[in-house]
């Protein structure tokens, strides 16, 4: 009882001084300045303002169309053929450096599907699954970057990964 009243008397007098310091008023004239005006920063975009269309430069401009010319469309039409007629490992690994060399995600995905899928019925036979793997995934870092990071990039990381998981669970030598 006695320690109750002790702390309540404790608290009021703490109470009682933390108002008179707060009522009390400033004994010095000085005026209390607004801090300065902060400096213009200007950031890493700070050209770009929002809600302002930007112009496309030449700098910037993304090349959306990737143009083959008459030398390189005739080398991948023999690569096809040349595969076809004997599916091996010199002719796959051919296939799919000059798919990787169109720097086109699809066309890179199709040959690796055309490849997997000699393989698959035996056709591609002198070719371990390990082997085949590696191949796939060398030639994929062949195409650029645009290419690995454009939506046809996408599938064709799908594609990889497919075929990567099927090579990793097969005994087939």
């Amino acid at each position: 009882m006695v320690t109750f009243l002790i702390t309540s008397v404790l608290l009021v007098g703490l109470i009682a001084i933390a108002i008179y310091y707060w009522q009390k008023p400033a004994k010095t004239s000085e005026t209390i300045e607004l801090p300065p005006a902060r400096p213009t920063v200007q950031g890493l975009f700070s050209d770009i303002q929002l809600n302002e269309p930007r112009t496309a430069t030449t700098s910037n401009k993304l090349e959306l169309t990737h143009k083959i010319d008459r030398e390189d469309f005739e080398e991948a039409v023999a690569a096809i053929r040349a595969f076809q007629q004997s599916p091996d490992r010199m002719t796959a690994a051919k296939l799919l450096h000059v798919a990787a060399q169109t720097d086109d995600a699809k066309t890179f995905g199709r040959a690796i599907e055309l490849v997997l899928m000699s393989w698959r019925d035996h056709s591609l036979a002198d070719v371990s699954a390990k082997n085949l793997q590696a191949l796939f995934n060398s030639e994929y870092w062949v195409l650029s970057s645009r290419s690995r990071t454009s939506g046809a990039g996408f599938v064709l990381k799908q594609t990889l990964s497919d075929a990567n998981r099927e090579l990793e669970g097969t005994n087939h030598n």
